[in-house]
């Protein structure tokens, strides 16, 4: 006789993506409004401390929204059962759209200049506003009976849990300090300075400030250039590979990627500072400071990134073997549905990583990008030409919602991105920018992040998984645009989208339409900032 686990009631599913899609949405639009739209520097008006706050609470709460989602995906049962009545009524509906209303009072009352006239006003529209928020939504999910003997039942795990969470923001703030280590500091000037003398700079060096270079251009090595961040990176970035791939890895030996990875990350600081020496040095300090500086540290991490991983791959004895029974053949390379979804991404990747490197302005490189993109995507055509792509008037509506919504909140106009380039080049430039845009773009990220990553993330099968890996792969999405919390809304909507039918020929849809009204709008503006 064999026992089967109950799984629990089965969840009304409409009802809970309506009530995630409202505190999501209503969660960033808070966000944008008070740090980007309204005309107000809290540090110039009100106490580091209250800023502090303000800011803390916010991230507080999306820990706290994090650790409950850890909390479904441990103890699935209790919270289908607690869920299983969502959406019974419209006055919890009601009482979050209140809420929302008095989240935004302090958007009356907040001018710059103001001082801290209202702070205390703000600081109880908020508290309140949060509290009627989430409460509605609270209800909305679950009436007030559930809710007690969920909490009944599960408080004693729960509560602790939640503290931990909402306390993190503290946390890590008081444990800033360990992140300057000056040992690493002092190792990285070290080899640098050997390093640029080995090329035969005569350069002066002072160990004492970590300064190092000629009358004509001087860098200091201090703790935040030292490479721990990278290491820090590499580390993360370990950890998460050999949890996805932790069934074909051989332990504990798989675990040298470690040493390996933070020693390679390190090698690669050095050379990253040794060439931005050596670029200032030959008269070149815009670019060595304005161009290498700022992305050198993020091509050198994508290189350690893909090295560990072509270690981890070709390396037979970190893998664990099969039985030889079970051995299947891998497809040839460019017919590997895996690699057609992976390796257009890191092309996309390092070639802006490039760009923004070695040109001084970057943008007006993007054709050359293109080329990269159409050299990639052109081999695994029979791949992407295979996927279902009727159209579909949801992914349409998704994908114009989110084109509206990237227009219409204001992005301050920048400089031209296509530099000098005038005349015919500058026509080709424009056609290069539309085709990347709207047809290479939407196509490389949606295959890599929704229907890749996004699998990988799903480490079971419940509904918190989904959920779950929805969230991470669209906080990756958002780190890669400087429009973080508008990219944040469109990876979430590019997911459901994909879902609904399980097609990602629906995402990519949606992701074309979405870059095609934002670059429209963008050449008939003339403002090219908001792409």
């Amino acid at each position: 006789m064999s026992v089967t686990a109950d799984p629990g009631p089965t969840l009304p599913r409409w009802p809970l993506l309506l009530a995630a899609g409202l505190m999501v949405a209503e969660l960033v639009a808070i966000g944008v409004v008070f740090k980007h739209v309204i005309d107000f520097d809290c540090k110039a008006n009100w106490s580091r401390q209250a800023c502090s706050s303000a800011s803390m609470a916010l991230v507080a709460l999306y820990c706290l929204i994090g650790a409950l989602v850890l909390f479904a995906m441990l103890r699935p049962v209790p919270l289908r059962r607690l869920l299983s009545g969502a959406g019974t009524g419209a006055t919890p509906l009601a009482i979050n759209l209140a809420g929302v209303a008095v989240v935004f009072v302090p958007v009356l009352l907040l001018r710059e200049g103001s001082g801290t006239a209202a702070m205390g006003a703000s600081f109880a529209a908020w508290s309140v506003g949060m509290a009627l928020l989430l409460g509605g939504l609270a209800l909305f999910v679950a009436p007030v009976a559930a809710w007690r003997r969920f909490l009944a039942q599960n408080g004693a795990t729960l509560a602790p849990l939640a503290v931990v969470a909402a306390l993190t923001p503290w946390l890590s703030r008081q444990l800033q300090p360990l992140w300057s280590v000056d040992s690493i500091a002092d190792a990285t000037f070290t080899a640098v300075t050997w390093a640029i003398r080995a090329l035969g700079y005569d350069v002066s060096a002072d160990p004492a400030t970590k300064v190092i270079g000629s009358p004509d251009f001087l860098i200091a090595v201090d703790p935040v250039c030292s490479g721990i961040e990278g290491i820090a990176l590499v580390t993360l970035f370990v950890s998460l590979y050999l949890w996805l791939f932790r069934a074909e890895m051989r332990f504990p030996l798989a675990l040298i990627l470690y040493p390996l990875g933070i020693a390679a990350s390190a090698a690669f600081n050095v050379v990253r500072i040794t060439v931005l020496l050596v670029i200032g040095l030959e008269g070149n300090p815009e670019l060595a400071v304005g161009g290498f500086h700022s992305h050198a540290g993020w091509l050198m991490f994508t290189l350690v990134a893909l090295g560990v991983v072509a270690l981890a791959q070709t390396v037979p004895v970190l893998r664990r073997d099969a039985p030889r029974a079970a051995r299947i053949a891998p497809p040839p390379f460019w017919s590997d549905p895996t690699v057609a979804r992976i390796l257009p991404f890191a092309v996309f990747m390092l070639s802006a990583l490039a760009v923004s490197t070695l040109a001084q302005v970057p943008g007006a490189a993007y054709p050359f990008r293109v080329l990269a993109m159409i050299a990639v995507v052109l081999p695994f055509w029979p791949i992407y030409r295979a996927l279902d792509w009727r159209l579909d008037p949801v992914a349409l509506l998704g994908g114009a919602a989110i084109g509206l919504m990237w227009v219409l909140i204001p992005v301050p106009e920048g400089a031209a991105p296509y530099g000098a380039l005038a005349g015919g080049l500058l026509v080709l430039w424009f056609i290069a920018r539309g085709i990347g845009t709207i047809l290479l773009v939407p196509l490389i990220e949606e295959l890599f992040f929704r229907d890749y990553l996004e699998r990988r993330l799903r480490f079971g099968s419940g509904p918190a998984w989904v959920v779950l890996a929805a969230f991470l792969s669209a906080a990756l999405f958002a780190a890669l645009h400087a429009r973080w919390a508008e990219a944040f809304v469109a990876g979430l909507v590019f997911s459901v989208v994909a879902r609904r039918r399980g097609r990602i020929g629906d995402a990519i849809l949606a992701h074309g339409i979405a870059n095609a009204i934002v670059f429209a709008t963008a050449v008939i503006g003339g403002n090219l900032s908001i792409i």
